[in-house]
């Protein structure tokens, strides 16, 4: 197909394997990009009790938090420095998301590997801060939380939608849904909302995942549900085709807008929040959130039962992966997209 944005161009991809990277890759690979894989995985172990232990030191001791990650890298890396090493040439661009897996001297070696090096950190700065170290290494580098723009030289950018999995035709037998890893402080919050969902007679299914037996044993039967296996991106995003209304409840390390809202607005639909801070964004209206606050559901049952008000088409755009990458890249044209001070 000619006219791509990514024709001709390689770009090495460094991110989570699971959930998200193959939506990733994919829609890259669409857009005409050579993806070469440098992503890394979550099943790191301890190779001895020995690791543990200074890994514990490190952590508790020396406030180290970020030596489990370099121990990660060493353990689990081996094969992307293989892959880095053997290009024989500089490559367009380098998209590195949660780099804080990735070990400086590697992060240096991608800099030669590449014209561009670009970074995203879809977690607060704070949450993994030996990533701040890191930041100077790269050509851009983006943030989604507004608290974190006061660190010196990043730029802003929102989470994003996938363009193709919207099916506005799919029957709605959902009121609500929500899908997310188990954080300790959502669930007082979740299972309020779930109780009052009941005691309204809305259907909803609120999805946690935890490998945490007890957690799972603890919470049977009741209004959320624990499980420990994973489901794909595009089982989640059947189920959110399938719901009128999307949950997103906020991690306590960060206040800006995770992968659920976007998902709302790509697939036109309205949310329930305890984030205070979306009220501040372009495409906030009350008619398509509801906000929770200290368990206080006044008003819920008229937000359910009242229709999503549509957005502008340009809104709409705008925070489609298509756009996400074309400004990340800096592949003009592109809508530039801001945080709210």
């Amino acid at each position: 197909m000619k006219g791509r944005i990514g024709e001709g161009k390689t770009i090495l991809l460094g991110m989570p394997n699971w959930f998200l990277f193959n939506q990733f890759k994919n829609h890259l690979e669409g857009m005409g990009f050579k993806v070469i894989d440098i992503s890394f995985t979550n099943k790191f172990k301890y190779r001895s009790w020995f690791d543990r232990t200074i890994s514990f030191i490190h952590k508790n001791i020396l406030g180290n938090k970020g030596y489990k990650a370099k121990l990660n890298f060493r353990d689990t890396g081996k094969h992307i420095r293989e892959t880095v090493e053997s290009l024989k040439e500089p490559v367009d661009y380098c998209l590195l998301i949660r780099s804080d897996y990735y070990s400086i001297d590697f992060i240096k070696l991608l800099k030669q590997k590449s014209n561009k090096i670009i970074g995203y950190q879809w977690d607060g700065l704070n949450r993994f801060p030996w990533v701040k170290e890191r930041i100077e290494l790269f050509d851009r580098f983006f943030v989604f939380d507004p608290e974190d723009l006061t660190f010196p030289s990043v730029l802003p950018i929102t989470n994003f939608y996938f363009n193709a999995y919207s099916d506005l035709g799919v029957i709605q037998e959902l009121d609500v849904y929500y899908l997310g890893i188990f954080v300790r402080n959502r669930i007082p919050n979740l299972i309020a909302l779930g109780n009052q969902l009941k005691k309204l007679g809305y259907k909803s299914l609120l999805k946690i995942i935890s490998d945490k037996d007890k957690l799972i044993k603890k919470h049977d039967n009741d209004v959320i549900s624990i499980q420990s296996d994973y489901i794909t991106y595009e089982e989640n995003i059947q189920l959110v085709n399938r719901t009128r209304i999307l949950v997103d409840f906020l991690h306590n390390a960060h206040s800006g807008l995770s992968f659920r809202v976007f998902e709302a607005i790509g697939n036109q639909k309205k949310i329930i929040t305890d984030n205070l801070e979306v009220v501040k964004y372009e495409f906030y209206d009350p008619a398509n959130f509801y906000i929770v606050k200290d368990k206080n559901f006044e008003g819920l049952q008229e937000f359910i039962d009242t229709p999503y008000k549509p957005l502008p088409s340009e809104i709409i755009e705008k925070y489609s992966f298509d756009n996400w990458i074309r400004y990340v890249l800096d592949l003009k044209p592109y809508q530039k997209i801001n945080l709210p001070d």
